[in-house]
C-alpha cells in the first residue's frame, strides 16, 4: 500500500511536471515576448545612405549621401520629429497611416500567452516604443519620376552578448518608409522644406529574414512554421472603423477583423540587389519626383505578430541597421 501511495505521488508529481512543461512550450509558441516585453539594447546603430543622384537630409538644410542615425544626431537636427526609445517594445501594424504617421498598435499579453488584451493605437508621445524620424530626399533627375529602391547592402543584424550575430530577434525587425505626396523646390529653405504636407502618402514596409525562424518556433509552432526556411506572411494589427479593438488571438487568426496580412518587401538579412519599394497595397511603386525635395517618415520596430517574436529571442545586445536608397540608372540615349 505504501509503495502504491508513493508511486501515485511520484506519478502525480511527474504529471504536474509534464503539464508545466506543456504550458511553457505553448506560451513560447506565441508572439509578443509573452514574458519579456521590453528589449533594452545597449546600442542601436543605424545608417542611411543614398546612391548617386540622390541626397538625403534630417533637416532639409544639410545634405549628404550618408547619415549616421542615433539619438545624438537626431537631437541636433533642426525640427526633426524623431522618437528614439531606450528600449524597443513589440508593436504591430499593417501599414495604415494617418496624416503621414503610421498607425502602430500595442497591447498586454494574457497570462496564458494566447490573447493580446487592451490593444490600442500607440500615441505619438515620449513613450513611443519604436524608432521614427523625418528624412528628406533631394532628387536631381532628367525623368519626371524615379522609382525609389532599397539599395544593395541594406541590412539588419542583432549582436548577441557574446559578440556573435543572430538571436532570432533579427527575424522580427521591420522598417517602413512613409513617403509624403507633396514636394518642395530644391531652392527652398529648410523651414519651407520641413513644412512639406503629407497629402496622400504611400507606405512601403521592409521585412528582412522573412523566411528565417529559430528552432524553437519550428518545434513548437510546427503547423504554421514547418521548417526553418518557411515563407510566412505575418498578420499585423489594423484598425476597424470606429470600433474598439477587442482581444486578439496572437496565434494570428486570419478571420479576426483586427488582423490583416503584412504586405512587405521580403529579403534576406541583407538586400542583394536594388529592390523596388512597393507600397502596402501590393501594386503601387514609391516614386521620387523630378528635381524637387520630398519628405518621408522612417520607422524601425519589432513586429509583435511575427512568429519569432518570443521570449527566447530577446537576448540581443545591440541592433545594426543600414538603410540604403537608390533609383534606377538614367537611360543613356543612342
Amino acid at each position: 500500500m505504501r509503495r502504491s501511495r508513493k508511486s501515485k505521488r511520484r506519478l502525480n508529481s511527474l504529471f504536474m511536471v509534464l503539464i508545466l512543461t506543456a504550458m511553457l512550450m505553448v506560451s513560447s509558441t506565441y508572439a509578443w515576448f509573452s514574458a519579456n516585453k521590453e528589449v533594452a539594447l545597449e546600442g542601436i546603430n543605424a545608417k542611411v545612405v543614398a546612391a548617386e543622384g540622390l541626397q538625403i537630409s534630417l533637416d532639409g538644410e544639410s545634405w549628404s549621401s550618408k547619415i549616421t542615425i542615433n539619438k545624438d544626431t537626431l537631437s541636433q537636427a533642426v525640427e526633426n520629429k524623431y522618437k528614439w526609445p531606450d528600449a524597443l517594445v513589440p508593436v504591430s501594424t499593417v501599414g495604415e497611416s494617418t496624416s503621414g504617421n503610421m498607425n502602430m498598435f500595442y497591447g498586454d499579453v494574457s497570462a496564458d500567452g494566447t490573447q493580446l488584451t487592451n490593444a490600442a493605437q500607440e500615441s505619438d508621445d515620449d513613450t513611443t516604443k519604436y524608432i521614427v524620424f523625418d528624412l528628406y530626399f533631394k532628387n536631381s533627375s532628367s525623368k519626371a519620376t524615379d522609382d525609389l529602391q532599397l539599395n544593395a547592402g541594406t541590412k539588419v543584424a542583432i549582436n548577441q552578448l557574446d559578440g556573435k550575430n543572430g538571436t532570432g530577434l533579427e527575424n522580427t525587425v521591420r522598417s517602413a518608409v512613409v513617403l509624403y505626396e507633396n514636394t518642395a523646390l530644391m531652392t527652398d529653405d529648410g523651414a519651407t522644406i520641413r513644412k512639406i504636407a503629407a497629402g496622400t502618402p504611400l507606405v512601403s514596409m521592409w521585412e528582412p529574414n522573412y523566411n528565417k525562424h529559430i528552432a524553437e518556433v519550428v518545434k513548437n509552432d510546427h503547423d504554421r512554421i514547418p521548417s526553418a526556411d518557411t515563407d510566412f506572411t505575418t498578420l499585423g494589427i489594423k484598425s476597424a472603423g470606429e470600433g474598439t479593438i477587442s482581444d486578439i488571438n496572437v496565434a494570428a487568426d486570419p478571420s479576426n477583423e483586427f488582423l490583416g496580412p503584412q504586405k512587405t518587401i521580403k529579403t534576406d538579412a541583407t538586400v542583394g540587389a536594388a529592390t523596388n519599394m512597393t507600397a502596402v497595397d501590393g501594386a503601387t511603386q514609391l516614386k521620387l519626383k523630378q528635381n524637387c525635395v520630398m519628405k518621408a517618415r522612417v520607422y524601425i520596430w519589432l513586429e509583435g505578430q511575427d512568429p519569432d517574436c518570443i521570449d527566447t529571442a530577446s537576448t540581443g545586445k545591440s541592433i545594426d541597421i543600414v538603410l540604403g536608397f537608390t533609383k534606377p540608372a538614367a537611360d543613356i540615349g543612342g
